[in-house]
């Protein structure tokens, strides 16, 4: 399968998700009776992207999947029983060297740290309170599967913390930004914790005491080891996306978006650099700041639009247009296509 279709194998093409996620998702649905056959025809994922572990495939084809098992088994919690079924390689090999970590406190930090190598435009962080912590999780395109790809790897994520410990520890409560499953009980079954929907953010809020328990196999020199051995991995497709100068810069104006901030000073302070300063880093590396922000705005509003419950007018304000006029020509100006356009287009195609 070529770069224009998606695959990522030897040229990345962004925004793309590592690969061992979405060939355990396929395992899945192929043990769960649906043909590699089947799923080709709608997402363009083949037999090569089934095989290969070390492949990147594009959001775009990953959200296709997703989409296609979320219709297949819509009456089932179907993001629980994968992240209950899923062998914890599934996060590559991110979740086996978490567990040389000391605490479960690092091992947040650890998937905090690393959270590009799951999936490039994941945007991850603790948010701190008086006595609790969030585990705050976030991707463009959950939208476009009613949130189950995100919800299944929180809940893996979840598991392997209560399995690389002796100490018996609790979430105070789970929080999803996604509409409200059919099968809520299957949620709070599998956290044992409330579980709350169309929340504002997708969290897993833990107490400060549980972050202190220790790792059954912790390791520090092999920790060592492995974080070296990953920096090198984060460099390295951080060299094949983007200039390694851009990453910080980049990186804060995902973690803006969030927040649904897409101003130019706001993203320079993030990256905790002066605005000039950004403005002369991008147009060194070939774009320029309003290019580097309009990517990811760009990126957010597909997603949105994908979900045909959000009228054009308000994903334009959740990307930062006040005037729905504006979004619609800076929507075209990027696409060739109108919001309009590409919703038919988008949601059109995912019906076939």
């Amino acid at each position: 399968m070529d770069a224009e279709k998606g695959t990522i194998n030897a040229n990345f093409v962004k925004p793309e998700t590592l690969g061992s996620i979405v060939t355990t998702i396929l395992d899945f649905a192929v043990s769960h009776g649906m043909s590699l056959e089947a799923i080709a025809q709608v997402t363009d994922l083949s037999a090569v992207d089934y095989a290969r572990l070390d492949s990147r495939l594009s959001d775009d084809a990953v959200a296709a999947l997703m989409g296609v098992i979320a219709n297949r088994w819509a009456d089932t919690a179907i993001s629980m029983e994968i992240a209950r079924s899923a062998p914890f390689t599934m996060l590559g090999g991110l979740a086996k060297a978490a567990q040389f970590a000391n605490d479960i406190e690092a091992m947040l930090g650890w998937f905090l740290t690393n959270q590009t190598i799951i999936a490039d435009q994941s945007a991850v962080q603790l948010e701190q309170a008086e006595s609790e912590v969030a585990l705050v999780i976030a991707h463009p395109c959950e939208t476009q599967d009613q949130g189950m790809l995100l919800e299944a790897v929180t809940g893996l994520v979840w598991r392997l913390l209560q399995e690389s410990t002796d100490v018996a520890i609790s979430l105070l409560r789970v929080e999803f930004a996604s509409d409200k499953p059919v099968l809520m009980a299957a949620y709070e079954s599998f956290f044992q914790a409330p579980v709350s929907f169309q929340a504002r953010r997708n969290a897993l809020v833990f107490s400060r005491d549980s972050l202190r328990a220790p790792v059954r196999d912790a390791n520090p020199q092999m920790f060592k080891f492995v974080e070296r051995h990953f920096a090198e991995l984060r460099q390295q497709l951080e060299s094949d996306r983007y200039p390694i100068a851009l990453a910080e810069l980049r990186r804060g104006i995902m973690e803006n978006a969030t927040q649904g901030e897409y101003g130019a000073a706001a993203a320079a302070a993030k990256a905790n650099i002066s605005l000039r300063t950004a403005q002369r880093l991008a147009k060194q590396h070939g774009t320029s700041l309003n290019a580097l922000i309009d990517e990811i705005r760009l990126a957010n509003a597909k997603s949105f639009l994908g979900d045909p419950e959000i009228d054009i007018a308000t994903v334009g304000e959740i990307v930062g247009y006040t005037d729905a006029r504006a979004f619609r020509r800076a929507f075209k100006r990027w696409t060739g296509l109108s919001p309009k356009e590409y919703r038919r287009q988008t949601l059109g195609e995912r019906m076939k």
